[in-house]
């Protein structure tokens, strides 16, 4: 079945980009609160000397890298999405189930995520924003959408 078939079927809506960038960077952040707290006195003993803390940032590119993949796995395995989605209201489904990723496909989804995000310079990314159903590469690849969830079913 096709996929617009499937939403018009379901009352199911596609979340707007917007949604999605404000997600992105609220997880962003999340994840930079919690690598900063984990090196926190690396962080502090380098003075507010910017140089040594971009230096050190560069350090922990793998440490964050895993850090991002672990945090989007999880949540998206058993919420449908992280906790920028969940604050924006919106949720990670399967095209072909319209439920959340299990375990497995939300470590892939995550692992192209971050892969695309960091190493492809974000260009994976703008898929989202020239794809009929809003979906960057790691959606098409792992074949989930992103709907809203603050817009009623139409039932």
């Amino acid at each position: 079945m096709d996929i617009q078939e499937t939403l018009d079927r379901e009352g199911l809506h596609l979340a707007e980009n917007k949604k999605r960038v404000l997600a992105y960077v609220i997880d962003d952040f999340i994840i930079s609160f919690i690598i900063f707290i984990a090196f926190y006195e690396q962080f502090i003993s380098l003075n507010e000397n910017i140089k040594a803390i971009q230096k050190l940032s560069i350090e922990l590119i793998s440490y964050i890298m895993v850090t991002t993949i672990i945090y989007h796995t999880i949540f998206t395995a058993l919420y449908g999405g992280s906790i920028g989605k969940i604050i924006c209201k919106i949720k990670v489904i399967r095209v072909d189930t319209l439920d959340k990723p299990n375990y497995i496909q939300s470590f892939y989804r995550s692992f192209i995520r971050v892969i695309s995000g960091n190493l492809v310079l974000y260009i994976p990314l703008l898929f989202a924003f020239i794809d009929t159903f809003k979906r960057a590469f790691h959606d098409i690849a792992i074949q989930t959408i992103v709907i809203d969830t603050s817009i009623p079913q139409d039932i």
